[in-house]
């Protein structure tokens, strides 16, 4: 009779500054391993939990050197600075080497009991499972409604992004060395993985709280991420300054048409007002815009043709 393969997943979670949640976390992870092996879905053996310290200035790092000690299942690696989630994130997935790949937020606000749903997904011949918010209620009105003005500003860009999906997903391996093609400095995972093209599914879960401390993803960093998923994808903004200056142009022209008909007919405009403060607020203005819009893809240009690399790591535990 023939065995039958298991396959291996490694489940890669960042973290930052995160001592009061860290042991939780990795216990819960654990029992998930468990649980799916209890259910003859993974090879446990070759399985193992990925802690990714991403500069953590706490004791994060010692309470993972700790845990390392207890369970050949948990591996650590430990970057020499912040270089930000979506690089901590990479850090994980090109160091990996199992069949499956998932990438879970270490605060586990994401449901950890659909990944058997992300597994059945990917039996059925799908080499990417997107883990997708059906509730968000936790993170509060005004995080709610900023994204969703985020995503439908993508969407109007023509950006394929996957609306309410962040990081928890499922990557195979195939997936996994097709994003190894990626070579870009200024990585946005959530934009370049719908971007494989691979036959990929989705699963929807109810955001959890977060079990103690504080998201480390404020409002600048939210910021910052949306900024960055907007410049990578798209060169719309770009376009829309070429639009914007000949709208102005054409908004010029019926201005003073408009106030050439008031100062014959009427009689009632101000000498020289309109046309020398009017213009001046107006175009100095839009010059500020589209210089901060052109900045963002030069300071993009910039970053990349230094060719630095994503991460530096600084020691794993394996």
């Amino acid at each position: 009779m023939e065995k039958i393969h298991l396959p291996s997943i490694a489940i890669i979670t960042p973290c930052l500054n995160e001592e009061l949640v860290i042991q939780t976390s990795i216990e819960t992870l654990l029992s998930v391993l468990e649980r799916l092996s209890r259910k003859n879905l993974i090879n446990i053996d070759q399985s193992k939990i990925v802690v990714i310290d991403d500069g953590s200035t706490d004791q994060s790092w010692n309470i993972l050197k700790k845990l390392y000690d207890t369970d050949t299942k948990i591996n650590c690696i430990k970057l020499s600075r912040n270089f930000g989630h979506q690089n901590a994130l990479l850090s994980g997935i090109l160091n990996s080497s199992e069949d499956i790949v998932i990438t879970i937020d270490v605060d586990l606000q994401d449901d950890t009991n659909v990944i058997e749903e992300m597994l059945t997904k990917y039996f059925a011949g799908n080499e990417v499972v997107f883990g997708v918010k059906k509730n968000r209620s936790v993170d509060g009105f005004a995080k709610n409604f900023f994204s969703s003005i985020f995503y439908k500003i993508l969407s109007m860009l023509g950006t394929k992004v996957i609306k309410d999906h962040a990081d928890f997903r499922l990557l195979s391996k195939k997936a996994v060395n097709f994003l190894r093609e990626f070579k870009e400095y200024d990585i946005y995972l959530r934009g370049v993985i719908p971007m494989l093209g691979m036959k990929s599914a989705q699963v929807e879960y109810t955001l959890k709280p977060r079990l103690s401390g504080e998201t480390k993803y404020g409002f600048k960093k939210s910021l910052s991420l949306a900024l960055n998923g907007i410049t990578s994808f798209s060169l719309a903004p770009l376009r829309l300054i070429g639009i914007l200056g000949f709208s102005i142009a054409c908004l010029s022209i019926l201005i003073t048409l408009y106030f050439l008909f008031e100062s014959i007919v009427t009689g009632n405009t101000v000498p020289g007002w309109a046309s020398i403060v009017l213009p001046i607020y107006f175009l100095g203005a839009v010059q500020l815009i589209s210089l901060g819009v052109i900045s963002e893809y030069v300071g993009k240009l910039f970053l990349e043709s230094k060719k630095r690399p994503n991460f530096i790591i600084e020691e794993i535990l394996k």
